[in-house]
């Protein structure tokens, strides 16, 4: 995961969100990346983004990627619950991207 050049914060969580599903990349403390998908299914989207707000609140520093709806919907969920927008990490287009394709990449790993 790659440093944030507007903070200097390195994300430990990254996420990938759209309507349908959520892939949150994690790094653990003993330096090792894993990933979780929470899928939305029926839920409503508060509830949908809820799961995800808590599956991410362990994390010092976090990044959202995925299209727009989505990605500002989660990062104003996030801050509303844990009162800490010091801990999102922004991503540079050319960043937001590139961790969309590697999510993409995990994504079709794990199907």
């Amino acid at each position: 995961m790659n440093e944030d050049q507007t903070t200097g914060q390195r994300p430990d969580s990254v996420v990938w969100i759209d309507e349908r599903h959520a892939i949150l990349a994690q790094l653990n403390p003993a330096g090792e990346i894993s990933t979780v998908e929470i899928r939305r299914l029926q839920q409503p989207e508060g509830r949908y983004l809820g799961h995800v707000v808590h599956a991410i609140a362990g994390h010092e520093h976090v990044m959202v990627v995925g299209p727009q709806p989505m990605r500002l919907a989660l990062e104003r969920r996030f801050v509303a619950v844990g009162h800490r927008p010091d801990r999102l990490v922004a991503a540079q287009p050319s960043r937001r991207v590139a961790a969309e394709k590697l999510v993409e990449g995990l994504e079709r790993f794990a199907a």
